[in-house]
């Protein structure tokens, strides 16, 4: 009995040899060379963005001194500081600073424009993970189908006769669609999880910038009283 068990489970071992990530690769065929570019760009788009979204790169401490001078009203020396630091939070408040004296709702506007475009630049690297996101279940998908035709073609040419050849293409195949997914779902949440954090630190930097709006602006009524 125990030699009649292992004469049928020695066949069942050998057709089912442990798969190494690399052969797993190499079944998926040319198609899994753009997914593996991709995987490459999710990851260097995600440490760049990474190492940029921090708070001290955007909101960093330095601009503490500012604000203080700019609570004493002395803008020249702000706005001197301000280009020299080189942070988001920085170029939006010198942009405020350059509607010095006018009504609130023109240093508002100042700041609100220049924000959106800092809001853009730390989002300039996101979007391409959006985009992986979408574009990798497609490429996946795109190396199941050819490969699915090519286990067909193969079929009507060796004939019906050995339909494991059927079944190790369309097994190969799949190989593509799950390397797709394996890469856009990280992707996708990657990007979520960035487009958070600069929606946090773009709070951070307007908590911090909001109380100095008053303080560079003319009030209406000493606006009027100076035209």
């Amino acid at each position: 009995m125990t030699t009649l068990m292992l004469m049928l489970s020695a066949p069942q071992e050998q057709a089912n040899p442990a798969q190494t990530l690399w052969q797993f690769l190499e079944s998926g065929g040319p198609v899994m060379v753009p997914i593996a570019i991709c995987s490459v760009l999710v990851l260097a788009f995600t440490l760049e963005r990474w190492l940029a979204l921090t708070r001290g790169r955007v909101c960093p401490s330095s601009l503490d001194p500012v604000l203080e001078k700019i609570g004493a009203s002395q803008f020249d020396d702000a706005r001197q500081e301000l280009e020299q630091i080189k942070a988001p939070a920085a170029r939006v408040l010198c942009a405020g600073l350059r509607r010095e004296g006018y009504e609130v709702r023109d240093v508002e506007g100042a700041i609100e424009d220049q924000a959106q475009k800092e809001v853009e630049r730390m989002q300039r690297n996101i979007r391409p993970l959006t985009l992986i996101a979408a574009v990798a279940p497609l490429l996946g998908l795109l190396g199941t189908v050819l490969g699915i035709a090519d286990s067909f073609r193969r079929v009507s040419q060796a004939g019906m006769g050995k339909p494991e050849m059927l079944a190790g293409g369309i097994n190969e195949a799949l190989t593509t669609t799950i390397a797709g997914l394996c890469v856009a779902i990280p992707a996708m949440l990657l990007a979520a999880h960035l487009n958070g954090k600069v929606r946090r630190l773009v709070q951070r930097v307007d908590d911090k910038i909001a109380p100095t709006i008053e303080r560079i602006a003319m009030r209406p009524q000493e606006h009027r009283d100076a035209a």
